[in-house]
């Protein structure tokens, strides 16, 4: 049986969290906008959800909420908000939320051809199914400030596990992966392992092993996630714990 490896291109830690589309290229290239349109959107298209949500628990409709989604994207690139000082002191979470609810403080003043972004398409809602992400968000019960956080949380380790997934698939180990990611989300039970051993052909020691190389490589993958959203690599942390407790709530 061959040795099973996790098979990876990216370290976990130091100048790794920080990819060239992640939110300090942004703060640094506040005055050049070829430079930070591209890296904007490609964070903004990421976290799409969490503003949805954020307006649809505000009761906008799910129509509406996209027409606004879509606008506010437009807004951020064409307005000059980024330009302010200490933006959300350096996570793009925080900045994000504050623009959003700058933007509705004015939005019904500049009605629907704003509203839409002009014309402009920044995310194709026709590949998208906003209502079903949003009803995977769960709990209605929360206001819609702690929605937010938690489904920011959410997608994070959606994007992480999608990435693992990739990686898994990669190196040739999807069929391995589809039996072991319900480990990463769950501890496993008396007799989980051999059960999964068997399915697989593989020994229990080889599937202990492998469900610990997954579970390595995918908290590797949220801190990838969360570097791409601060400025700083010491704010990782930190932002690791809001969101463990935004998901806690």
């Amino acid at each position: 049986m061959p040795e099973d490896r996790t098979d990876s291109n990216e370290p976990p830690t130091g100048g790794a969290l920080f990819a060239p589309t992640q939110w300090s290229v942004v703060l640094g290239a506040r005055s050049d906008s070829a430079t930070r349109g591209p890296a904007l959107e490609r964070l903004c298209s990421t976290y799409w959800l969490p503003v949805y949500g954020y307006l649809r628990r505000r009761g906008h409709s799910g129509t509406d909420s996209e027409d606004l989604t879509q606008g506010f994207f437009a807004y951020l690139l064409a307005s000059d908000f980024l330009e302010r000082p200490d933006a959300a002191k350096g996570r793009f979470r925080g900045y994000l939320i504050g623009a959003l609810k700058h933007f509705l403080s004015g939005h019904f003043e500049r009605q629907s051809a704003q509203k839409r972004g002009g014309g402009v398409q920044f995310i194709d809602w026709s590949g998208i199914d906003a209502e079903r992400e949003f009803g995977s968000l769960g709990s209605t019960q929360l206001d819609p400030s702690e929605a937010y956080d938690s489904s920011w949380a959410l997608v994070v380790f959606a994007n992480a596990l999608r990435r693992l997934g990739e990686e898994q698939a990669a190196a040739g180990k999807t069929p391995l992966f589809a039996k072991l990611k319900r480990y990463l989300s769950s501890p496993a039970g008396a007799g989980d392992y051999d059960r999964s051993a068997r399915e697989l052909g593989l020994s229990r020691s080889h599937v202990a092993v492998s469900v610990h190389r997954l579970n390595t490589r995918y908290r590797e993958l949220i801190l990838l996630e969360i570097g791409s959203t601060v400025q700083d690599p010491q704010d990782v942390q930190d932002e690791v714990r809001h969101l463990l407790q935004a998901l806690a709530r």
